[in-house]
């Protein structure tokens, strides 16, 4: 995945940086990796959400391969997402809790404004995310978004 391929990208300059005696240039290298590292989990997160609210029962009890992978995912994105946002990291972490009687209640669209909405903090974009793709188009709900620029300045 072009993520991945981001990360061990960054990882090679790092190295680079190290190698070189650029301590300043490495620690703003680690940043980028932690973001980029982010990507994955924030599009592991997003599919899981789209396979829960897309079916007719949306509780864990019918859904529990689901909850729990998206639950793997989140679990990755909550800490920084935290650091963003707590209100958005807790409604992320209530709708993946493996927790009798958990209902998903949010439509893709909503869940994935509200991960969206904390792109510039996590140091992501649009375009590193993507949308979600299954076989031949976008998840209903769940294309690409565009990067407004003007909100990173």
């Amino acid at each position: 995945a072009i993520a991945n391929m981001k990360v061990l990208n960054l990882f090679q300059v790092g190295q680079s940086a190290i190698r070189t005696g650029d301590i300043v240039g490495a620690k703003g290298i680690v940043k980028l990796i932690q973001s980029a590292q982010l990507v994955s989990y924030v599009q592991g997160v997003g599919r899981y959400a789209y396979k829960i609210s897309a079916k007719p029962d949306s509780s864990l009890a019918a859904n529990n391969k689901e909850y729990a992978e998206g639950s793997a995912f989140a679990t990755g994105l909550l800490p920084q997402l935290y650091k963003c946002n707590r209100a958005t990291a807790k409604a992320v972490d209530k709708m993946f809790q493996i927790k009798v009687g958990n209902i998903w209640s949010d439509t893709i669209e909503d869940f994935l404004a509200l991960l969206r909405a904390e792109y510039q903090c996590l140091g992501i974009t649009c375009e590193d995310v993507g949308g979600l793709w299954e076989d031949s188009d976008y998840y209903p709900g769940a294309g690409p978004c565009v990067t407004n620029y003007g909100d990173y300045f």
